[in-house]
Parts: structure tokens; C-alpha cells; sequence
């Protein structure tokens, strides 16, 4: 194994993953954990048994959590901007009085 990979057991298969770069072995040992309670998720509740049916449903899922994080991100960015412009708007305003 090269300092590039990360090996980690997934429903008893041990697995070499990308390393990434600023994480720790701690860290992605807690990602593949994340990954393996999704995926046990999956089986228990839709009842699937293939392990690659499995994996692509977790996968699925973990890409829904990350698009409603990015469009969550995405409003908060433009709420927060709306309030910047309108304290900036508002300490013009009062800079202009005095």
C-alpha cells in the first residue's frame, strides 16, 4: 500500500481507498464507518441483498445529503449577503446624516 491509498474492511472485505489529503487515518476510518452504516441502512430498510444494488442506493443517498447541504449553503451565502448590503445601506444612510 502507497501513502496514496487507505485501507479499510467494508462488510468484511478489506478495501483500498484513495487517500485524502489533509484527513487523518482516524478521519477516514470514521467516513468508511459513515459509508458501512449507510450501506447496512439501505439493506435493512429496502430489504435489497445485492452488495453493489446496496452500494449504489448509499451512494445515492449520500449525494442527496450533499446536494441539499450545497443548496442549503447556497441560500444561506445569499441571506447573509442580503444583510450585509442592507447594514451597509443602513450605515451610509445614518454616515450621511451625521
Amino acid at each position: 500500500m502507497n501513502n496514496n491509498e487507505f485501507e479499510a474492511k467494508v462488510r468484511n472485505r478489506l478495501i483500498k481507498f484513495p487517500a485524502v489529503d489533509g484527513l487523518s487515518q482516524l478521519e477516514l476510518s470514521a467516513i468508511v464507518g459513515q459509508v458501512e452504516k449507510k450501506m447496512n441502512k439501505v439493506e435493512e430498510n429496502l430489504a435489497i441483498v445485492d452488495s453493489s444494488k446496496i452500494a449504489i442506493v448509499a451512494a445515492y443517498e449520500f449525494a442527496v445529503e450533499l446536494y441539499n447541504l450545497r443548496q442549503q449553503s447556497e441560500t444561506n451565502i445569499t441571506a447573509n449577503s442580503q444583510k450585509v448590503e442592507e447594514m451597509i445601506s443602513k450605515l451610509e444612510r445614518s454616515v450621511e446624516k451625521a
